[in-house]
């Protein structure tokens, strides 16, 4: 992706900006080349179409992929810009929230670049590592790669800061780039909401064409701000992706931001452990399914695809009231890694579908679920284009 310049000026000039810092092949906002629209239209893919190599060795692939519960952290990339990274940094002061910069080292080579920086570190947000010169790390050397990582590293350990978080340039990496970062000490991290704030920015005009970024719907084509919400809402919240180099994006964050609130969006930022445990190192609390115990909905706290988990309560032939937990369906239910595989049948006569489990090996053969047995089902099909289908489900006694 090309960078807004930290410094502008004629050829004529060129002396003045090489005495000054600034160097002829500072980028400009511009048409993104072909290589760096291939790697985002790959990130995009990875992150929405699950086309990773392995969510392991990716730079997209957050591990935290769901239950935010409609929690936001930001996160800019590419800075610092003297010019537009304070005018960030301002808004974020007047909401009071928090952001994560993922600065390129190559940016910081004067005083007003430092004084960004210092300004971020102060101001309570977290200072992380974007490599030195933004290049495709998953297309150079080992060496190379090595090298973009560690100048950065030494740029943000001189700010004072000691960087946790690394995000690889267009999220491309690989499995010996993603060891070495991790060698380190660092998280790698993706994101789950790419703004496509690079795409927007390439034109002046803030239109992001369908052939820099085919992925954006026609309807948002001049609407950055639109297709975020859109995307964060489509999601529950998430880590978000913006450029705090383009003056669009700082010129739209204040909007965006005063939008999520309006919509019931809170803040946190990267480093915040309920909201994203997993890229934290942490293991999350164990989350309830279907089939598991309870005593009423508060114990089913799960959903999928905007349904809320509910408590079946009954009582068995044995007596005594129990429970376990369910979701309405239609032909279908979730699976989740780790729990029996589930089956949509009616628990109330064929009025409306509720998801159980099958009797499996993980629940026991339905022993494991009390007060139920395994016995035959029917597919609840209801408006579904599911087939009719039995199942030998775990079903109240």
């Amino acid at each position: 992706m090309r960078r807004t310049a930290l410094c502008s000026a004629s050829l004529a000039l060129l002396p003045v900006l090489l005495q000054s810092g600034c160097s002829a092949s500072d980028d400009h906002d511009e048409t993104p080349g072909a290589n760096d629209i291939a790697a985002w239209e790959d990130a995009y893919e990875q992150n929405e179409m699950g086309k990773a190599d392995s969510s392991g060795c990716s730079g997209v692939v957050v591990p935290d992929k769901n239950g935010f519960a409609k929690r936001v952290a930001l996160t800019f990339d590419d800075g610092p810009n003297p010019e537009t990274t304070p005018q960030v940094l301002d808004i974020l002061k007047q909401y009071g929230v928090k952001a994560t910069f993922f600065i390129n080292g190559k940016r910081v080579t004067n005083d007003a670049a430092r004084a960004v920086l210092a300004r971020i570190k102060n101001e309570g947000h977290i200072l992380a590592n974007h490599s030195q010169g933004h290049l495709n790390l998953k297309t150079v050397s080992s060496a190379k790669m090595q090298e973009e990582v560690t100048k950065t590293h030494e740029v943000i350990l001189g700010a004072g800061v000691t960087p946790r978080y690394f995000r690889f340039p267009f999220g491309s990496a690989n499995c010996g780039a993603v060891d070495f970062v991790e060698g380190l000490g660092y998280a790698v991290t993706g994101w789950h909401i790419d703004s496509a704030d690079w795409c927007y920015a390439a034109s002046s005009s803030g239109y992001c064409s369908p052939s820099t970024f085919r992925y954006v719907p026609d309807g948002f084509r001049s609407d950055m701000v639109g297709y975020t919400m859109s995307q964060v809402k489509s999601k529950n919240g998430g880590i978000l992706l913006f450029h705090d180099i383009h003056q669009n994006t700082a010129s739209h964050i204040g909007e965006i931001i005063q939008k999520l609130v309006d919509g019931g969006f809170s803040f946190v930022n990267l480093d915040d452990t309920a909201t994203f445990p997993l890229l934290n190192g942490q293991t999350p609390a164990p989350t309830p399914f279907i089939g598991d115990p309870c005593k009423s909905d508060a114990d089913c706290g799960f959903s999928d695809a905007g349904k809320n988990g509910s408590c079946h309560l009954f009582t068995p032939s044995g007596g005594g009231e129990t429970g376990f937990c369910t979701l309405a369906c239609q032909g279908f239910c979730p699976d989740k890694s780790g729990k029996a595989p589930t089956f949509c049948t009616s628990l109330d006569g064929g009025a409306s579908g509720s998801c159980v489990s099958k009797s499996d090996a993980l629940n026991g053969n339905c022993s494991k679920i009390s007060g139920t047995s395994a016995a035959s089902a029917d597919r609840f099909i209801g408006s579904s284009t599911a087939t009719p289908s039995t199942a030998q489900a775990c079903l109240p006694q």
